[in-house]
C-alpha cells in the first residue's frame, strides 16, 4: 500500500500547511473588514477576500477528507503485512519453545505489537508531517509578528513534554507488572464461560470457585493500574496547570501589543482565534501521537524481539519413510525444567511394522510420539529414517509423510468433508469417502447435509459427541498421504468394543507403512507387532504380547492390573 501512505503523508503535509497559513488568511480577512469599516477600502474587496477564505478552508476540509480516508487502507494493509511475517517466524520455531511460557507471552506481546505498528507509523508521520510543519509556519509567523509571543510558546511546549516522559515511565512498569495478570485473568474469563466449560461448572458448582479466582486476580490488576492512573494524573494535573499559565500569558501579551499599537487589531484577532487551535494542536501532538509512540513502541519492540528467537536452520531434503526408524539414545526435558521426561530411550520402527507404546501416566509416551512426529526436537540422542536424522531438514519435509492423531485433537467448526480433508490441497470425494466409511460414521439422520453437514451448533450446524470428533479426528490422519501414522490415545471416547474393531481395521490401512498407537488399554496393545513399554521416562521392555506375559515383568504387572477390573466387573 505505498500509494495510499504516500497519498497520506503528502495530504498531511499539505493539511499543516493549510492550517498554519489561515492563521494569516484570517488576518488578512479581519484587517480588511477593518479598513472596510475605516473607509479604507471598499466593500468589493472585502466580498473577494471573504471568497478566498472560504475556498481556502473547502480546499483544507478537502485535505482532511483524504487523510481520513486513506487512513483505514492504509492501516489494515500495514497489519496484515506485519501478522504474514508473524505468522510465518512462528511457524519456523522449533516445537519445544511452544512448551515454554516464556515463549507464549513473548508470541502474545508480538501479536500486540503487530496490532500496534499502524500506531507507530501513524504517530511518526502526523508529527513529522502535520504538526512540525504546522508549528514552524506558525512560528515564523508569530516571531515576525512579534519575538516575545513565539518565546513564551516554550511555557506551552516544555510542561506537556515533561509530562509525556514522566507518564511513560509510569506506564511501562504497570505494562510490565499487568500483563502476567492480565493472562491469568483472561483465563478465568474463559472458564468461567466458554461453552466448553459450563456443563462441568454446572455440574461441580465450581463457578463460585471460578469466580472468586477471578476476582482476586482482576480486584489485584485493577489495583496496579488504578495505582499508576492516580501517579500519572497527579503529574498530568501539575503540568497541564503551567501549560494554562503558558496561556494566559499569550492571551496578556497580544493584548499589551494591540494596545500600544505593535500589531494590528486584525494580528490580534488571527492570533487570539487561532491559538486555542494552536494548544490542542500542541496537546494532541505531545499528549496523544507522541505519548502514543512511546506507549505503543514498547509493544513493537517485543515484536521486533520476538523476531530475535532462535529458529530452526534445518535445510530442505528428502525423509521418505520408506524402510525403518531408528530412535537412538533419545533423551528430552521440557524448557524450564531438569526432570527428564525421557532418557536414553532406543528402538526401531520397521517398514509394515506397528509399534504400541505402553506405561502409566507420566511415563512420556505423548513426548515420544511428538518427537517421533518431529514436532518436538530431542535434547540429546537422534531419530533416524532411512539413515537420515529427521531433524537435518526443514518442517516442510519432515512432516510430509507424516499423520498423526492425537489424543487433545482439534474440532474444526467447519463442514465434515473440510474436517477430513483439511490436510490436503485438493478435495478427493472418494478418498474421504473411504477414510470416513472406515471410521465408523455413518451419515445418518444426525448429517441432514452429508458430508457437507456443518460440525457446529455456532454456525447453524450440529454437534457431536466425543466418540464421534474421534472417528473424525481419525478420519482426518487416515487422509493424509502418509507413510508413517502415529496414534496418540484417539479413541479415549469410544468403548473397548469399538476401539478393538476400529484398532483392527487401521492395522489393515497401514500395511506396508509404519504405525505407532499410545494406548493405556492394554488389550488394544496386542494388535501391534511389538509393544514397546516405558517407565519413568526409559524403555524398561520390548517384545509381542504373549512375550512380554511370560517375562513377568512390568508390562504382565499393567496387565494384570487392568484384569482385575474386567473380572471385578463380571
Amino acid at each position: 500500500m505505498k500509494k495510499w501512505l504516500m497519498l497520506d503523508c503528502v495530504a498531511m503535509l499539505l493539511s499543516s500547511v493549510c492550517y498554519a497559513v489561515s492563521t494569516v488568511v484570517k488576518q488578512w480577512l479581519f484587517d480588511t473588514i477593518t479598513d472596510v469599516a475605516a473607509g479604507n477600502t471598499t466593500y468589493r474587496v472585502l466580498i473577494i477576500v471573504t471568497i478566498c477564505v472560504v475556498l481556502f478552508q473547502i480546499g483544507n476540509e478537502l485535505l482532511n477528507a483524504v487523510c481520513n480516508f486513506t487512513w483505514s487502507p492504509a492501516m489494515k494493509s500495514m497489519v496484515g503485512s506485519l501478522k504474514q511475517k508473524l505468522h510465518r517466524k512462528i511457524a519456523r520455531l522449533p516445537g519445544n519453545l511452544f512448551e515454554d511460557v516464556k515463549v507464549l507471552e513473548c508470541i502474545e506481546k508480538a501479536n500486540l505489537g503487530a496490532d500496534k505498528c499502524y500506531a507507530v507509523y501513524n504517530a511518526i508521520a502526523t508529527i513529522l508531517l502535520f504538526y512540525v510543519p504546522y508549528f514552524i509556519v506558525f512560528g515564523i509567523y508569530l516571531w515576525r509578528l512579534k519575538p516575545i509571543l513565539f518565546l513564551t510558546l516554550l511555557f506551552i511546549f516544555l510542561p506537556l513534554v515533561f509530562n509525556l516522559f514522566i507518564r511513560k515511565r509510569i506506564l511501562e512498569k504497570q505494562v510490565d507488572e499487568t500483563i502476567p495478570l492480565q493472562r491469568e485473568k483472561d483465563y478465568y474469563e474463559t472458564e468461567l464461560f466458554s461453552r466448553e466449560t459450563f456443563k462441568e461448572n454446572r455440574l461441580y458448582g465450581s463457578y463460585s470457585f471460578f469466580r472468586k479466582k477471578f476476582v482476586s486476580v482482576n480486584t489485584l490488576f485493577c489495583k496496579k493500574k488504578w495505582k499508576s492512573a492516580k501517579k500519572a494524573g497527579g503529574v498530568d494535573l501539575g503540568m497541564r496547570s503551567l501549560t494554562l499559565a503558558g496561556y494566559l500569558g499569550i492571551i496578556l501579551l497580544l493584548l499589551y501589543s494591540m494596545m500600544e499599537g505593535s500589531i494590528s487589531i486584525g494580528a490580534f484577532a488571527a492570533v487570539f482565534s487561532s491559538i486555542t487551535t494552536l494548544i490542542t494542536f500542541m496537546n494532541d501532538a505531545i499528549g496523544n501521537h507522541l505519548g502514543s509512540l512511546f506507549d505503543n513502541f514498547g509493544f513493537v519492540k517485543k515484536y521486533l524481539e520476538f523476531f530475535d528467537l532462535p529458529e530452526e536452520t534445518s535445510e530442505e531434503g528428502e525423509i521418505g519413510w520408506h524402510d525403518k526408524v531408528e530412535v537412538k539414545h533419545v533423551s528430552f526435558c521440557y524448557p524450564g525444567t531438569d526432570q527428564k521426561v525421557l532418557e536414553d530411550v532406543s528402538f526401531e520402527i520397521q517398514k509394515g511394522e506397528t509399534i504400541a507404546l505402553v506405561g502409566e501416566n507420566g511415563a512420556g509416551k505423548s513426548t515420544l510420539v511428538r518427537i517421533l512426529s518431529g514436532v518436538l526436537i530431542p535434547d540429546a540422542g537422534e531419530v533416524l529414517v532411512d539413515g537420515k536424522n529427521l531433524f537435518s531438514v526443514c518442517q516442510e519435509d519432515r512432516f510430509r509423510y507424516v499423520s498423526a492423531v492425537f489424543q487433545q485433537f482439534i474440532k474444526y467448526q467447519m463442514s465434515l468433508r473440510e474436517n477430513v480433508e483439511i490436510s490436503a490441497q485438493d478435495s478427493d470425494y472418494e478418498k474421504m469417502k473411504h477414510c470416513v466409511q472406515k471410521s465408523e460414521i455413518f451419515l445418518d439422520e444426525c448429517f441432514p447435509q452429508g458430508y457437507d453437514t456443518m460440525l457446529s451448533r455456532e454456525f447453524d450446524g450440529i454437534d457431536l459427541s466425543g466418540g464421534q470428533w474421534q472417528r473424525v479426528a481419525l478420519a482426518r490422519g487416515l487422509y493424509r498421504d502418509s507413510r508413517i501414522i502415529l496414534l496418540d490415545e484417539p479413541t479415549s471416547a469410544i468403548d473397548p468394543v469399538e476401539e478393538g474393531v476400529l484398532y483392527r481395521k487401521f492395522q489393515k490401512m497401514i500395511q506396508n507403512k509404519m504405525g505407532i498407537l499410545v494406548t493405556h488399554r492394554l488389550g488394544s496393545a496386542r494388535i501391534a507387532d511389538r509393544i514397546v513399554v516405558l517407565k519413568d521416562g526409559k524403555v524398561v521392555e520390548q517384545g509381542t504380547h504373549e512375550a512380554l506375559l511370560g517375562r513377568r515383568g512390568h508390562y504382565e504387572k499393567m496387565y494384570q492390573e487392568q484384569a482385575k477390573w474386567y473380572e471385578q466387573g463380571r
